[in-house]
């Protein structure tokens, strides 16, 4: 951190410190609408009450967003809810103040992984800060689209502690740095049916939902989120926790006229040599689809089996094939999260792949990839990206290891796990199983 980031950071904790003990009021106090109907109102949702805020990475990336308050257009509204070890906050981040602008205070903890309280924080975002469009960042952990519960093993017992869907929030009491609950479980985590029901619930139809999270970008979470959002923007990969640069984004990403933007910044600044201190060679795969075009790869992909033959039979071992994630006991069983684009062209048949494909390019608008990233669990694992094939998009395809390794995955069984989510349904994969 150099010196005038420094000096930054630490007017920034100050003013939030002094946010902290100065606002104890009724939410709805400080309320103030603007004068006018915005162009996009942006709002970064930081569920910090966890590792990540004991680490005080929400805190740094907040110092990115002051100091990217210049570009930030008058036409343009940034709002930063943050929730940590201190009680929730709502500030407003704008080119005519230093500092951000207390807008909401809570006088007792929330629970940030609730879809009530994000449903009703997108409600009041959209009712005080009116905009032509909205952009929403989801920041915290995540583990993209399986689902937030505990497996239990054959003696009755849990067989692990469960990790996250998205975000974490061990709430009052809890200890950040371990991600656990005062009761010492793991902290409330919120799935990705709920994130949509508080999305729609809320009445704000978002241009975009960014994900600063990990393993996020599936055809699983953008599918149940295709009412939610016109986009969605991630990573199918686990990112570093540094995230995005904020200010940036600000610059040329959140605020620009086409979404690609945000991924093409991301990927920049990933591969900018002059951040190679933040970064390192963790390398990164981000990719944008548009939501609009699921129903037809759903249909598409029932058709491509179909015609594949390939629910009748038994799904080959994908081992080796590009995945975005290390299936190891190290990450507590989660799944590969295999290409989408690579291993259906491994799957399918030549004529079934190409109508595939061709719904899959409509859904994919955007892809970037280093050559290789990080992958875990020893310092040395990379994993390489085959840019010849890719998509950037992630898939669940059933694994007979997944079956295997029910009893010490917290999820369970992940094949039956899967045929929970709208999307198996959707794209004919339940129909294996019933075969």
């Amino acid at each position: 951190m150099n010196k005038l980031n420094t000096i930054l950071y630490i007017i920034l904790v100050f003013c939030l410190s002094v946010g902290f003990a100065a606002c104890d009021a009724d939410p709805d106090d400080d309320m103030q609408k603007p004068a006018s109907k915005g162009r996009r109102t942006v709002l970064i949702y930081m569920c910090a009450e966890n590792s990540l805020g004991s680490s005080r990475y929400h805190l740094s990336d907040s110092a990115e967003i002051v100091k990217g308050r210049a570009y930030i257009d008058p036409q343009d509204r940034l709002l930063m809810y943050i929730d940590d070890n201190k009680n929730p906050r709502l500030y407003q981040i704008d080119a005519g103040h230093e500092a951000p602008v207390l807008k909401r205070s809570w006088s007792e903890d929330l629970c940030s992984t609730s879809p009530d309280t994000m449903r009703e924080i997108l409600a009041w975002t959209a009712e005080c800060f009116p905009a032509a469009e909205y952009g929403l960042v989801m920041w915290s952990h995540a583990d993209g689209w399986i689902p937030a519960q505990k497996a239990v093993s054959a003696d009755g017992q849990n067989a692990c502690a469960a990790p996250y869907s998205w975000g974490i929030d061990v709430g009052a009491g809890g200890n950040l740095s371990s991600d656990k609950g005062a009761d010492g479980k793991i902290g409330s985590q919120m799935d990705i049916e709920d994130m949509a029901w508080a999305i729609e619930q809320s009445g704000m139809h978002l241009k975009y939902i960014f994900f600063d999270a990990c393993l996020m970008q599936s055809l699983e979470v953008a599918y149940a989120l295709r009412h939610s959002a016109d986009y969605v923007v991630a990573s199918p990969i686990a990112i570093t926790a540094y995230g995005a640069n904020y200010t940036h984004q600000l610059e040329r990403g959140l605020f620009a006229d086409s979404v690609e933007q945000i991924v093409k910044t991301y990927h920049a600044d990933i591969t900018d040599p002059q951040q190679v201190n933040v970064y390192s060679d963790s390398g990164i795969v981000f990719a944008v689809v548009r939501t609009d075009a699921l129903e037809q790869l759903a249909q598409a992909t029932q058709m491509a089996l179909q015609l594949s033959d390939l629910l009748a039979d038994s799904i080959p071992d994908l081992e080796g094939l590009q995945h975005y994630h290390t299936y190891s006991s190290v990450f507590r069983y989660r799944p590969h999260y295999f290409d989408a684009r690579i291993a259906m062209k491994y799957l399918l048949t030549p004529q079934a792949f190409a109508i595939y494909d061709e719904a899959l390019s409509k859904a994919v608008v955007w892809q970037e990839a280093t050559s290789r990233f990080w992958a875990g669990p020893s310092y040395y694992s990379y994993i390489d990206v085959d840019k010849d094939n890719y998509c950037g998009v992630a898939a669940f395809i059933p694994q007979e290891i997944y079956t295997k390794n029910a009893t010490r995955c917290p999820q369970g069984d992940l094949n039956e796990a899967f045929l929970e989510t709208a999307w198996s349904k959707a794209a004919g994969w339940h129909l294996l199983y019933e075969k």
